[in-house]
């Protein structure tokens, strides 16, 4: 059962007490009418930057001791004699909007932290979440994790993945397959990769397909492995989803920062893929202007070095100038109704624009993809902070085979 947290919006929070982390269908017990508050924090610092594992905090009251581990009156299977209060059981926060449910977070409990405030009066546990990624860092290839069907939580047992020269796409299925991860958003590769060691971790190695392809694998806000190849972007920066800006028609930011500095250049892009030659890709009137930025990619899966070197073009045309863009918008969505439908549903990857008045009154457009999404809510008090972290949109590349080259595009790669 949700709990308003105003007028327009209900909150609903739910723990799959009786459920098994990888089970296919999940079990969810409502505890909504114990939410105080969440921190919700996914994605990545900016386009440059490896995706980090999704976290939340969420406080629920305790004041009945239903939430602490050694009671027995509550989430308590009396056949087994134990808790179902246990860590890594699946938690997911949603919101209702105009009748229509979001996703905004969806992971696995970590801890139950018991606390007691004003002498002991009141009590909470703030329970920390984190989503799919440490799942996939705790197993590797061939060795320690979860097999759905096979194993339970603490057993060892043997990931059975059958390697081959695959599309990218392939591979990121068979890895989270082979797991015992059932929830996936897959888009078609555009690249092979070659067979990968199998000692590694199952998240360095979805990151290091990720890098072949150089496409996006993150946990999307449903709990989703999500995996998008290197046109995505590409092919998506038609209509923006949303437009922020103070003027009319527009969605109002509460903050805004914005950014123009070296940081972010990349002129120079030495990449070797295992068994090839480094290939390298200059832009060299950036480095001119700029001095020499240096990204350096080795061992990649790529299978032909024309693959290898195709990406260290895409990254040289996308990051060789320095570009003045918006790194991260701020929102009070409870203060402008029309806000709410962007703030539950926007995700990673999402397309956008911000348009910034400057103090001369122009107006400066700043298209955009989303990287990072935080939300920072107060059930209580009823107050919600969403924050998006930013990223420039490369558009105007040219894609083999769906652009004509000169006309509206630039060269790219191919």
């Amino acid at each position: 059962m949700s709990v308003p947290f105003d007028s327009n919006v209900n909150l609903t929070c739910e723990i799959a007490f009786d459920s098994n982390p990888l089970d296919t269908t999940q079990t969810f017990t409502d505890v909504s009418a114990y939410l105080r508050s969440f921190d919700t924090n996914r994605g990545r610092i900016s386009n440059l930057s490896e995706f980090q594992t999704g976290t939340a905090v969420v406080t629920l009251d305790n004041r009945d001791n239903r939430f602490s581990p050694n009671q027995t009156t509550h989430y308590y299977d009396a056949t087994l004699g134990r808790t179902k209060i246990q860590p890594l059981k699946r938690l997911r926060i949603r919101a209702e909007y105009d009748s229509q449910t979001y996703d905004l977070f969806h992971g696995f409990v970590e801890s139950f932290p018991v606390q007691y405030a004003g002498q002991g009066y009141d009590a909470s546990t703030k329970i920390r979440v984190v989503d799919a990624f440490k799942l996939f860092f705790n197993a590797t290839l061939d060795g320690i994790g979860w097999q759905l069907g096979i194993s339970k939580l603490g057993s060892t047992t043997r990931l059975t993945l059958t390697q081959a020269q695959e599309l990218s796409s392939v591979r990121v299925k068979n890895i989270l397959d082979s797991f015992g991860y059932s929830n996936q958003a897959i888009s078609t590769g555009q690249l092979e990769v070659q067979t990968q060691p199998d000692t590694d971790d199952l998240l360095t190695a979805l990151r290091k397909v990720e890098t072949a392809e150089n496409g996006t694998f993150f946990i999307a806000k449903n709990g989703d492995a999500t995996f998008r190849d290197r046109n995505f972007r590409l092919t998506n920066t038609t209509t923006p989803s949303a437009t922020f800006g103070q003027g009319v028609g527009e969605l109002p930011y509460v903050d805004i920062i914005s950014s123009y500095d070296d940081n972010k250049i990349i002129n120079t892009v030495q990449r070797s893929r295992t068994g090839g030659t480094t290939q390298i890709a200059i832009d060299s009137d950036s480095v001119e202007r700029f001095g020499t930025h240096v990204l350096t990619e080795s061992s990649t899966l790529n299978v032909s070095d024309a693959n290898a070197l195709s990406i260290a073009d895409q990254k040289v045309v996308a990051n060789s100038i320095p570009q003045t863009t918006v790194e991260s918008l701020s929102f009070a969505p409870q203060q402008n109704v029309n806000l709410w439908d962007k703030a539950l549903g926007l995700e990673i990857g999402s397309f956008v624009e911000a348009k910034v008045t400057t103090p001369s009154s122009t107006v400066e457009t700043y298209d955009l993809f989303i990287e990072r999404i935080k939300h920072k809510v107060d059930a209580r008090n009823k107050t919600w902070n969403w924050q998006i972290g930013l990223s420039p949109a490369e558009t105007g590349a040219w894609i083999l085979g769906v652009n004509r080259l000169g006309i509206d595009t630039n060269l790219s790669y191919t």
